[in-house]
């Protein structure tokens, strides 16, 4: 694990150093989330499995994702590269004389999304509830339906996961150019409501990454506020509330039947294998359980879209296999997004994509260092998905997958000046 974290540690270090983007690289970010696992893995979770196959396989993708960005931000001349500033947006977008329009947009994303989260919890029957104790109990058993297979919701009723995600990059990127206002919050009150009518807590997670993403790069980019500055005035309470969100989605799922200080060592210990747990699952899989002629083509990584083309039916929570993960015998769902893209097209393919991807990323970052600011509207799903790459793969999502070209589109037809 020592080792593991120590590869991936300097290899972040390394391409904010080489990498023309430098402390914006995306490749540094996925480097560093696997390498802070890894670190924190060899604290807390040293009991966990780790193997030496697992650590050169997820280096491996990552160094691939680096050379990629690398290359994809030299194609275009590296010469002058300065970092963006709010008048550099004429060049593209008038967006400066659109302020009302975008306010607008993210209105009408955010109240649509909120009704569309209001329609998903009637039609897991929360509305039926008679009283707010029988209210905390339905999430957590419309849940359990739901992976079951008992419980069907219609498309039309999920129509607020699709809009709302969308909603809250755009909301992200007024934040971006503007400053916060409150209706910026519609849409990720939509996705708290949809977290909270299934008791999940992903969603809710998501967002909050996607807001430290926006943070960071508008501290670096327009704010040019210092690393310290950064970590303790705009990145720490998120990364609290991120704390509180996970033992609040744990408790609404057991329905709040008990909550005293022995269920919050128990939350706890649910936590760090949460945290730890698909690192150590990966390396139980890819030792005793992946096999080399097994190729999917894209049936784990892209499964919803698998599922919603009829493709391939979707399997309750993509995967629903456990593997041990320590010695004492403690099991792990393993969704890490390196295990869909291995199952799907092998060790050597997930690098060739990875590879395909950074290249697409660097050249998508370089335009945005130089002005286009309106590429935030891909990077912040981007990023998001690399830096939660250790726990789950975004690619699962219809609603992320949306999220990455949509609101690019929006801001396109509807922000011309």
């Amino acid at each position: 694990m020592e080792i593991a974290a120590l590869l991936l540690l300097s290899l972040m270090i390394l391409m904010i150093i080489v990498s023309p983007l430098g402390r914006l690289s995306p490749a540094a970010i996925l480097a560093g989330a696997w390498g802070l696992v890894y670190a924190l893995q060899s604290i807390f979770a040293s009991d966990m499995k780790s193997s030496f196959l697992a650590t050169i396989s997820i280096f491996s993708i990552t160094l691939a994702f680096a050379v990629g960005e690398i290359i994809g931000c030299k194609c275009l001349k590296s010469e002058n590269i300065k970092l963006n500033n709010i008048s550099n947006l004429n060049h593209e977008l008038d967006i400066i004389k659109n302020e009302s329009r975008l306010k607008k947009i993210v209105i009408f994303f955010g109240v649509l999304s909120i009704a569309g989260a209001l329609q998903y919890a009637n039609a897991l029957g929360l509305f039926e509830a008679s009283s707010f104790a029988e209210l905390i109990i339905l999430p957590g058993a419309a849940r359990a339906q739901i992976f079951s297979g008992e419980l069907d919701v219609p498309f039309v009723s999920r129509i607020g996961f699709l809009l709302s995600y969308s909603g809250v990059i755009l909301s992200l990127f007024y934040y971006y150019i503007y400053r916060w206002r409150w209706f910026l919050a519609l849409p990720m009150i939509a996705i708290l409501l949809l977290g909270m009518s299934q008791s999940g807590r992903a969603g809710v997670m998501i967002v909050i990454l996607q807001i430290i993403i926006a943070v960071y790069l508008k501290s670096l980019v327009i704010m040019k506020q210092s690393a310290m500055h950064l970590l303790f005035r705009g990145l720490l309470p998120p990364i609290l509330l991120l704390t509180i969100i996970f033992f609040a989605g744990q408790f609404l799922r057991e329905g709040f039947s008990s909550v005293d200080s022995s269920d919050f060592s128990r939350v706890l210990y649910t936590l760090r294998g949460y945290l730890f747990g698909g690192v150590s699952a990966f390396s139980s899989w890819i030792d005793n359980v992946y096999n080399v002629k097994n190729i999917s083509f894209g049936r784990y990584s892209y499964s919803s879209l698998f599922a919603a083309l009829g493709i391939y039916p979707q399997a309750p929570g993509v995967y629903d296999e456990y593997l041990a993960i320590s010695l004492t015998g403690e099991t792990s769902n393993l969704f890490t997004a390196y295990r869909s893209f291995i199952d799907d097209f092998s060790i050597v393919g997930a690098c060739f994509l990875y590879f395909l991807s950074g290249i697409i990323t660097g050249f998508i970052g370089i335009k945005f260092v130089r002005g286009r600011s309106d590429f935030i509207l891909i990077l912040i799903p981007v990023i998001s998905w690399l830096a939660y790459s250790p726990l789950s793969s975004l690619t699962y999502f219809n609603s992320f997958l949306l999220s990455c070209f949509f609101p690019f589109y929006i801001s396109r037809s509807l922000l011309k000046s």
